[in-house]
């Protein structure tokens, strides 16, 4: 399996699409099934624990946190980062609230939607090898990616525990509930209670007749 790997990914490397690629393509080509399965839980351990944490170091090494110093590159980040929970997280909050679903529902999914994770720091690491972008720009969409990224499940806990949520009115007991003042006819109109029995003085007391 290993060997397949590799000659997939040194293809799609020699042809220009970069060994990533050809990875992802032999896992999508894979026959779902036992071996599958097999191969899927002895490399995991492997790719979780070591592979995983490597690349991480890796996409920190170039990063330069030094350049946020710079105001241009700090106003940068700030709009950046508006622009990218605006775009992405904000669009999934309409569009799911436009299907019907409440404010904590869609605001609940566009928080999970904002986060980019791996792809995003494999893109930028691709592109800064390939010299189309500069120091500045991978330092500021790579913080902008571990900020969505790390902020996803805060901010989800914090939607649900205190979101906008859909507001009904409470339930009113039988016992609380108003009662009509006089009865009701087997026909359906009311029937009023004699004039000097509505005020509580004019009713007789007992003994008093």
């Amino acid at each position: 399996m290993v060997v397949v790997l590799l000659v997939c990914a040194t293809f799609t490397e020699w042809v220009g699409v970069y060994s990533v690629f050809g990875a992802f393509v032999l896992g999508a080509a894979m026959p779902r099934g036992a071996f599958a399965d097999s191969i899927a839980g002895r490399l995991e351990p492997v790719t979780a624990c070591v592979l995983l944490p490597l690349f991480f170091v890796y996409s920190g090494l170039n990063t330069r946190l030094d350049v946020v110093l710079d105001p241009a590159v700090l106003t940068t980040l700030l709009l950046v980062l508006v622009v990218a929970v605006a775009v992405k997280g904000g669009a999934c909050t309409l569009a799911w609230r436009a299907t019907g679903s409440s404010w904590r529902d869609a605001a609940s999914l566009g928080s999970l939607m904002n986060a980019r994770g791996l792809m995003e720091l494999i893109l930028l690491n691709i592109g800064r090898d390939a010299g189309l972008i500069t120091v500045e720009l991978y330092t500021v969409l790579a913080l902008m990616t571990i900020i969505t990224t790390l902020a996803a499940t805060p901010l989800y806990e914090w939607i649900q525990r205190r979101g906008p949520g859909d507001r009904t009115r409470p339930h009113r007991s039988p016992s609380r509930s108003r009662r009509p003042c006089g009865h009701r006819h087997p026909e359906g109109r009311r029937l009023r209670r004699p004039r000097r029995w509505r005020r509580p003085w004019l009713r007789p007391r007992a003994g008093s007749w």
